[in-house]
């Protein structure tokens, strides 16, 4: 089992009123998966992908990954979890604007020491998969919506993690581009043999995944 979680639960202060996002939700994802993540706005969805993302604690619950029970680590230790086993895929792409594609792509990897040459290598070999290859010493402002977010891609899977986390990756995107990142996500996640938690509003991204987990009102109404 590669993430196991059990009555996770998370308030936010709001004034003098505890708010309950999260209200106990149970979770478990194997290694290698692919799914999403759905649910109506304020459900949960983007909260719950903070915490297994490790960018965000719970109030109480556990989170064992990869057996490890993440919540009892220090903050040092968490930032290095989560640059080894963790690749972040946003819908706005925060891609660096000064760096060219391929040095954005090869971000993750100077944070753990990588040499120069071997970090150009990994990036230029994932910008291959994702068909960017060509556009490797091009900067952001120089590619359109969808060929920025090939490089995102490229970034998140760099590192070889464990897990990516893709927070409605193709909700700036039209259709027809946004089919062709969800194919990249599918490719790469049998190519890679990393697992994929998507959150999407769109059905038909939804069901091209092996599994859809719905939230509502803060828990885990089906998964």
């Amino acid at each position: 089992m590669l993430i196991s979680i059990r009555d996770i639960r998370r308030s936010f202060k709001v004034g003098e009123v505890d708010v309950e996002i999260l209200k106990g939700v149970n979770l478990d994802v194997d290694k290698g998966e692919l799914l999403s993540i759905m649910g109506t706005s304020g459900g949960g969805k983007s909260t719950l992908m903070n915490i297994i993302g490790l960018l965000d604690a719970p109030t109480s619950g556990q989170y064992l990954l990869e057996g490890r029970d993440v919540t009892k680590l220090t903050d040092a230790e968490l930032s290095d979890y989560r640059n080894r086993q963790i690749g972040f895929v946003f819908q706005q792409f925060n891609l660096l604007q000064r760096l060219t594609a391929l040095d954005n792509v090869g971000l993750p990897l100077v944070y753990r020491g990588v040499s120069t040459q071997e970090r150009r290598e990994r990036a230029m070999e994932l910008l291959d998969k994702v068909g960017m290859a060509d556009r490797a010493h091009h900067k952001p402002t120089e590619l359109s919506g969808g060929q920025q977010q090939r490089v995102a891609i490229a970034r998140a899977f760099v590192g070889r993690p464990s897990i990516i986390m893709g927070d409605e990756p193709t909700g700036a995107l039209d259709t027809q581009v946004g089919q062709e990142i969800m194919n990249l996500f599918i490719q790469l996640n049998k190519e890679e043999g990393v697992t994929v938690m998507l959150i999407t509003h769109d059905p038909g991204i939804a069901k091209q995944c092996n599994r859809v987990v719905r939230m509502k009102d803060g828990v885990v109404q089906e998964a």
